[in-house]
């Protein structure tokens, strides 16, 4: 029974550790979307509506109110350490181009909105959260965007609420700010 229970374990933590995305290889082999995608705007689609519960607790938020923004839309969890290692570059790029029409967004896929409130003050995270713990949200985004089993993974939205880019894995500063420095307005 121990042994029975100690592989259970084992195949557990395999799968959730499988979740957590760190390689930047192309997936496209495997038939899935490669790990960074960018979309020319002919071939844009659009974001869907994406609204909930806050991680802080500071009420409902919808992506809608930012129609006319670039925004970034970016999918973690407390368990995930890429996850962690993004966050304080995804603060910084929303400090620093907030007021050039940037805006980030986080969906939350932690079932404990405890653990999720507790990354977001270590990270000090700077944006607001979705609590998303059975994937709702992120289900909605159109087929072959993005892995939505592996975190992290970012999607940039263009200023008319089209899909410009994806990126599976974990997203530096200098890749996010060469994605959306040319959708911002001029």
């Amino acid at each position: 029974m121990k042994t029975l229970l100690t592989s259970t374990a084992v195949a557990v933590l395999l799968v959730v550790l499988a979740g957590c995305s760190t390689s930047t290889l192309p997936v496209e082999d495997a038939g899935g979307p490669a790990p960074l995608k960018s979309y020319a705007p002919a071939d844009r689609v659009a974001m869907p509506e994406m609204a909930g519960e806050r991680v802080d607790g500071g009420g409902r938020f919808s992506l809608k109110g930012l129609r006319g923004k670039v925004v970034v839309v970016n999918a973690w969890a407390s368990w995930c350490g890429p996850c962690g290692a993004e966050a304080p570059g995804l603060s910084r790029v929303h400090q620093e181009l907030r007021g050039e029409g940037l805006r980030v967004v986080g969906i939350n896929a932690d079932v404990s909105v405890g653990d999720a409130r507790a990354f977001e003050k270590d990270a000090e995270l700077v944006y607001p959260s979705l609590h998303d713990p059975q994937g709702r949200q992120l289900l909605r985004l159109p087929k072959g965007v993005v892995n939505t089993a592996g975190y992290p993974f970012t999607v940039i939205v263009d200023p008319e609420g089209r899909i410009a880019a994806t990126r599976i894995g974990a997203i530096d500063e200098a890749e996010l700010k060469r994605l959306v420095r040319p959708l911002l307005p001029v």
